[in-house]
């Protein structure tokens, strides 16, 4: 017997070789699935809580500076929030985008002057998808 005809035979005969059958590969898949699957479920959750944090520290850090500013270079309160892109006086824009005053849902922030919840100053606020308020008052 030549090497070709030994290797025909062993492989009839039932020699092993290596590799994965089709079913372990196809279980492997599985586990996967089942595994990302879990992993998306939270991923939501993971997102959701990332732009509440986001829109929090908006109305009680940033937006609050953005309005300060206005307020130390104009001398008054903004009438609307689309006064920080347009500021009187040849001063510069406070934002540049009309995206920046706009919360990670896509909704506009609210602002007020004078405040209800601030009466001496200002309001910053936005609503979260599930009803949930955020402003830059006590208690947020």
């Amino acid at each position: 017997m030549n090497d070709l005809e030994n290797k025909a035979h062993a492989s009839v005969a039932g020699t092993s070789t290596k590799g994965f059958t089709l079913v372990e590969v196809l279980i492997v898949l599985a586990l996967i699935g089942v595994v990302a699957g879990l992993a998306m479920s939270n991923l939501g959750e993971l997102f959701g809580g990332g732009q509440e944090q986001a829109a929090k520290t908006w109305v009680n850090s940033t937006g609050e500076a953005y309005v300060t500013s206005y307020f130390a270079r104009v001398g008054s309160y903004p009438k609307t929030l689309g006064d920080l892109k347009n500021p009187p006086n040849g001063i510069a824009p406070f934002v540049k985008r009309e995206s920046d005053l706009h919360d990670p849902w896509g909704n506009e922030y609210v602002y007020k002057y004078p405040g209800v919840n601030n009466p001496r100053s200002f309001d910053l606020s936005t609503t979260t998808p599930d009803g949930k308020v955020l402003g830059n008052w006590d208690g947020n």
